[in-house]
Parts: C-alpha cells; structure tokens; sequence
C-alpha cells in the first residue's frame, strides 16, 4: 500500500470504511504482507495503527482473523529466520507478535479463536520468546524499534489473560524469563517491567503464590550456582544486573497493588542479600 492510501483509509467515517472493506477484502493480505516493513513510519505509524483501528472498529471477518493466527504463527511471522542477529528480521518477527496481541485481546471479546488456536500462539510465542537472539530495543530513526522480546512478552501476557490460556505453559513462560536473563545482554528499555507483567498476569489468574516462589528462588539459587562453578564471568554480572532490576520491579508492583504478601517478602529478602544490605 501506498502511503496515500493509508491516510484515504483512516480519513473515511468508520461506516465508509467498513463498507470500502468490505468490497476489498485484499486489504487484509496487503496489510499482512507489510507487518514487519523496516520503515517505521511505514510499519507503526500506518500498517499497525490501520490493522488496529480496523480490529476496533470489528470489520475484520472471522475468516481473516484465523488466516492471520496461521500466517503469524508460522515461519513467516514468529519464526521467521529464528536465530538472525543484526538484520531486518527482528521486525518480522517482533511486529507478528504485536499483531497477535492485539488479536488475542480483542478475541477475549470476539471469541473467534479456539483453545487449539491458543495454544499454537503460546508455543510459537514461547519458542520466540526462548530462542530470540536479536535484543536490540530502538534500532534507528529510519526502522525504529525492534523490541522483539519486549513484544512477546507484551503478547505471552494477552495469552495468559485470555479465557482458553493453556495453563499447562505457566512453568514454560517463568523458564523463557530466566532464559532470557542470561542471553549476556543487559535489558535497558524497561524490558524488566514486561517480565514483571507476565507475574502480575500469573497472579491475576490465580496462579498459587508458591509456584512463583519457587521460580524466584531458582533464579537466585541458579545466579549462586554459576557463580560457582563458572566464576564471576562478564555473562554472570549482566544476568545478576538483570534478576535485581526485575526483582526490585516485581517488589514494587507488588507492594504498590498490595498484593501477594508472602511473594513480596522474598522477593526482599532476596534483593537485600544480593545488594548486601543486611
């Protein structure tokens, strides 16, 4: 699509634009095939914004929406050239996962998806979301931001609040955090915040406390763990860096919503002994 027509879309009433949908229906698999363009004004500012204003307004056929969940599911969209570092297929695959956020969140009213439908968004999140290797946040004024971890974790949180979330996956999606603690990179863009999300998600569906009690102390008992056998290595400060910027996060999520007691004294505990304040 042209920019043009871009701006002609989001200019008509939203009745002009439902019917001008519905006698083009190729705008669907236009606006699919530009989802991870590396022109951030191009991909942001008016692919994503119409994709959504289309998806709020409800014009979208129930057709297309299973069609996207197979296409961004698939090698084409999460999984695409899984692995790459450094080039403009981070996009691809951080920008499938913003547009299957927005897919799940709407469906927690449209109710189009089934529990099948779920689950493959969840593996193919998770395996995103494990086996990312491209970290970058804000690439460049032309492509913007990737942000590729940053959106899956924004989508594995739609997952778990969604009616059919595989509850199956809750050990998988606390492992993927850790994972992504030790990548031996330092998170800058607030990518704690999203990890401390997915918690608060996991504790809004009544997940018991102790679970997440556990993970944390796995974390920390995993942090002491390396540092013995391997030594203070570069890897292990970034990964320390990392778990104290979540944990301190998740401390204040916790104690600001006055929530999960139990959960937030270890949270402190652990944090006052890592930071040797005791």
């Amino acid at each position: 699509m042209y920019q043009q027509d871009y701006d002609q879309l989001l200019s008509l009433t939203p009745m002009d634009r439902a019917q001008y949908v519905l006698n083009n229906e190729e705008i669907f698999e236009q606006l699919l095939a530009e989802v991870g363009n590396d022109n951030a004004q191009l991909r942001d500012q008016q692919n994503y914004r119409l994709f959504l204003q289309l998806l709020s307004e409800n014009v979208i056929p129930e057709k297309i929406i299973h069609h996207y969940v197979q296409r961004l599911t698939s090698s084409e969209g999460l999984l695409y050239e899984i692995g790459a570092v450094g080039d403009t297929s981070v996009f691809q695959r951080s920008f499938s996962a913003l547009f299957l956020t927005a897919i799940v969140h709407a469906d927690r009213q449209l109710q189009f998806l089934n529990e099948i439908e779920i689950e493959q968004i969840t593996k193919s999140a998770l395996t995103l979301f494990t086996k990312e290797k491209d970290l970058r946040s804000y690439v460049n004024e032309l492509s913007g931001w990737a942000h590729s971890i940053a959106h899956t974790t924004d989508l594995l949180c739609a997952i778990i609040q969604h009616t059919h979330y595989p509850i199956q996956y809750t050990a998988h999606i606390l492992q993927g955090i850790r994972q992504n603690l030790w990548k031996g990179y330092v998170f800058q863009d607030d990518e704690e915040e999203r990890f401390c999300n997915i918690v608060e998600a996991l504790l809004g569906k009544e997940i018991d406390e102790d679970l997440l009690i556990e993970w944390i102390e796995q974390l920390y008992d995993y942090l002491e763990m390396v540092a013995f056998e391997r030594g203070y290595d570069a890897n292990w400060f970034k990964a320390r860096t990392n778990l104290l910027a979540t944990s301190k996060t998740l401390y204040f999520y916790l104690k600001f919503s006055n929530r999960s007691e139990k959960l937030r004294g270890i949270v402190s505990i652990f944090i006052q002994r890592w930071l040797k304040l005791n």
